[in-house]
């Protein structure tokens, strides 16, 4: 069987499970295809195919999929996997939905003996059959680029936060990967390259002794490799124990979706922080001189300007602006299909129809006055694409200065800090925007 398999995008990482997927398929007889199309640009002919399998990983790669699938005659048997199957499927029900790669899904659907020998759970990943680790996302630090990699301890993740995909398909459970996996990979990717390891979990603090536990061996195998995590406001808080083990394992930043300063809003999305656990959690880095990188969602239906400017407060307080990439400051809440959110009785009198070409819903402010200002925002972030980010964050600032009537910028003298970061910093719960697509269009998300 000759079968295609397509990624568009998976967060400036390698599409790990796009191998994991080709070894499954490996029977010897197989011929089996991989194209990304975040990086690479190849004219292929899709009805030459007997099947093809497109990755959903995220809300991003859903809306360049469909963009790229539109009109082609495509192969009798379609497939789709990833975060966002079940709602690519639902819009495109000639797709079926494979949730897991060790189900009966894949060889029920094509018909055909699967690879048994491979384990999703314990099964190292084959990168050799991906483009390159080195076009992928790299560690920016002033002048130095680092190669990065990535990998997960987990999959899953045990919160339901109302925004997010993976409660969805996941419902609250996580597993772990065998240990020999994560190693093995890791080494694999420091061979190719890289210098750097992102922890990919939803939450590396899930399971914080079998996380460190893994962090600790690969500190000791690859101790001049420095690693990043996202990890729970919450679980930051809960575990201060664990959190200052991480310098000392060569955790070179910590990300956190700290969503918005709005407690209401904060409850909505079961995020299980306050406003006040934002600056305990910024307290926590701090002390064990960590830098966090905070993730923002600032605008959802129930946005007000003073959440606004509580977050530049937030960021002039402790000295955040480099840690923060501009484009955060202008997110706006995403509700696809399924979505969680859609249960909770506040978001009810805000919403507007399903666009199934942006795969989500609109939704109404109830101050209209933040429609124009995140339009706004928005607009001065893509016309100063090319400006530093550093600037950027200032030009914002001024305008939530005129929005709100307050000065907002620390009076003290500031010195700009070089703070280590990744290339690409997206992240699944954002509604993408012109300047994320139109980038990974012309395969430049990664530079």
């Amino acid at each position: 069987m000759k079968i295609l398999l397509l990624s568009f995008y998976d967060l400036g990482k390698q599409p790990k499970i796009i191998s994991e997927l080709y070894q499954k398929l490996d029977n010897g007889e197989n011929q089996i295809d991989i194209v990304d199309y975040s990086i690479e640009d190849k004219d292929i002919t899709l009805s030459e195919y007997d099947a093809l399998g497109v990755y959903a990983s995220m809300h991003t790669a859903s809306v360049l999929a469909e963009e790229f699938l539109r009109d082609k005659t495509l192969p009798t048997k379609l497939f789709v996997f990833g975060l966002y199957a079940h709602v690519f499927s639902e819009m495109y029900p000639n797709f079926n939905s494979i949730h897991s790669l060790d189900s009966d899904d894949l060889d029920n659907l094509l018909d055909l003996k699967l690879n048994t020998d491979y384990s999703f759970k314990h099964s190292v990943p084959d990168r050799t059959i991906l483009p390159s680790i080195t076009d992928y996302s790299h560690i920016v630090d002033g002048s130095n680029n680092l190669v990065a990699g990535s990998v997960e301890t987990t999959y899953g993740c045990k919160h339901e936060c109302t925004h997010c995909p993976v409660p969805i398909e996941f419902n609250g459970s996580f597993k772990t990967f065998g240990i020999e996996k994560i190693t093995q990979d890791v080494a694999n990717q420091v061979e190719a390259g890289a210098k750097h390891i992102s922890f990919n979990d939803p939450d590396f603090f899930n399971g914080p002794k079998h996380a460190l536990k893994i962090l600790e061996l690969l500190n000791t195998q690859h101790p001049d490799i420095t690693y990043d995590s996202t990890i729970k406001v919450e679980h930051i808080l809960k575990y201060p124990e664990y959190f200052r083990e991480l310098k000392d394992l060569n955790m070179l930043f910590v990300i956190s979706a700290f969503e918005t300063t709005n407690d209401l809003v904060l409850e909505i999305l079961q995020k299980n922080h306050t406003y006040k656990d934002l600056r305990d959690a910024v307290e926590v880095s701090i002390k064990n001189n960590i830098d966090i990188r905070p993730t923002w969602m600032p605008f959802s239906p129930w946005t007000e300007i003073d959440d606004l400017t509580n977050i530049i407060t937030l960021i002039e307080d402790y000295k955040l602006r480099e840690t923060v990439d501009p484009i955060q400051l202008t997110i706006k809440l995403l509700i696809p299909k399924n979505s969680l959110i859609l249960n909770r009785p506040e978001i009810k009198e805000y919403l507007l129809d399903y666009d199934p070409a942006s795969f989500s819903y609109s939704w109404n402010y109830k101050n209209t006055a933040l429609d124009n200002i995140q339009n706004e925002l928005f607009t001065y972030v893509l016309q100063n694409e090319s400006a530093d980010e550093y600037r950027q964050y200032l030009g914002l600032v001024k305008i939530l200065e005129k929005h709100s009537g307050k000065s907002l910028l620390s009076t003290e003298k500031y010195n700009q800090r070089v703070v280590p970061k990744l290339s690409e910093t997206w992240f699944c719960c954002a509604e993408p925007n012109k300047i994320q697509l139109e980038r990974i269009r012309s395969n430049k998300a990664l530079i």
